[in-house]
């Protein structure tokens, strides 16, 4: 018996379709379309972009020669995820997310994030626990899916989500040269999509669809055969700017 009850507890648990049609937090919140599982299957192409707000600012102090010694770090919570269907270029998900914990900084400049978007009672969105934001994510991990976007390794570092290298498609990776700096989306949108991007708000199903588009561009250049000399170009221009954005630029 007691074999048995091992084999049992050794099969894996995988999360349940019906995840994805958890009830929202939200007493406001917009009646949202039920899921359809049929729309994932393994290799999906799906891009992905993740806020997050700070539950515990960083503590330091300055020692007499003036340089700083942290004595306790920044401490993250996840607070939004967006995930875009590359087909249909439709969001799969767009939740926002209560976080655990009191928010100490919605770092709202960087996240887009509002005091307003995380409370239950005055939320227009779709709001979920951080539980069930990550039993979505995980979700689509187990079926096969390819997540796309910019700078995942963080995200799925603070969702806590173990994705392996080989469902995982990173434009700060594609556009990279060995030994150089990693070029950030707002300046590849700038300088390859050609528009500026956050100038007022940052929005995570923005930057899904930018690393998508990004990513379509950086296969067309490489079925053309230019993909290095263009991405030599990015790092001159870089180099000449100090990297800095100077408005628009036209799509190369």
């Amino acid at each position: 018996r007691r074999d048995k009850s091992r084999k049992r507890s050794d099969k894996p648990c995988y999360v349940p379709s019906s995840i994805m049609n958890v009830r929202s937090l939200a007493q406001n919140s917009p009646p949202i379309k039920p899921f359809d599982t049929k729309s994932i299957s393994k290799g999906k192409l799906v891009a992905f972009d993740a806020e997050f707000v700070s539950v515990q600012e960083e503590d330091s102090i300055l020692t007499g020669d003036g340089s700083k010694i942290v004595i306790r770090d920044t401490r993250y919570a996840l607070a939004r995820i967006s995930v875009i269907d590359c087909e249909t270029r439709e969001p799969i998900l767009d939740d926002y997310v209560l976080p655990r914990e009191p928010v100490a900084d919605y770092l709202t400049r960087f996240s887009g994030i509002v005091a307003q978007d995380l409370d239950p009672a005055r939320t227009t969105h779709n709001l979920i626990s951080t539980r069930c934001a990550y039993l979505k994510l995980r979700y689509l991990l187990e079926q096969g899916v390819l997540f796309l976007g910019h700078g995942l390794r963080k995200d799925f570092a603070i969702v806590n989500l173990a994705v392996p290298p080989t469902q995982i498609l990173d434009t700060v990776e594609i556009f990279h040269q060995p030994k150089q700096r990693y070029i950030s989306l707002r300046f590849l949108a700038n300088h390859v999509l050609g528009r500026d991007m956050q100038q007022d708000i940052h929005d995570s199903v923005e930057d899904a669809m930018a690393a998508f588009e990004l990513y379509d561009i950086a296969v067309q250049w490489k079925k053309a055969g230019e993909f290095d000399r263009k991405l030599q170009e990015l790092y001159m221009l870089g180099n000449s700017t100090e990297w800095k954005l100077r408005g628009n630029v036209a799509k190369n």
